[in-house]
């Protein structure tokens, strides 16, 4: 299950700029996700995915989530969905927790 950053301890003090880990659950795949690259762009060394825009703003990347929590950047999920942190728009967003699990 998903939690969002209020449930958290501590989630104010991550830093959200950094590396965390991706793990692909339907994949059965992990991957490192560095500060300077996007999780799109590391999902898609595993599988492909679709995507048109790379901004946050198309909702082509959206992807579920599974556990752990979204620190949002997109601009094409609604405030609601953001607050429920099941759904990732993997272009922009990244993990505010050290490993995120999707549904991939």
């Amino acid at each position: 299950m998903s939690a969002s950053s209020e449930q958290v301890e501590g989630a104010a003090d991550l830093d959200v700029r950094g590396p965390f880990t991706v793990v692909l659950r339907r994949s059965g795949t992990s991957r490192p996700v560095p500060a300077d690259r996007s999780l799109l762009e590391v999902v898609e060394e595993v599988l492909p995915v679709p995507f048109t825009c790379r901004e946050g703003t198309c909702g082509s990347c959206v992807s579920t989530v599974l556990e752990g929590v979204v620190d949002y950047r997109n601009t094409v999920l609604s405030p609601r969905a953001k607050a429920k942190g099941a759904r990732i728009a993997l272009c922009v967003d990244r993990s505010v927790t050290p490993e995120l699990v999707l549904d991939l």
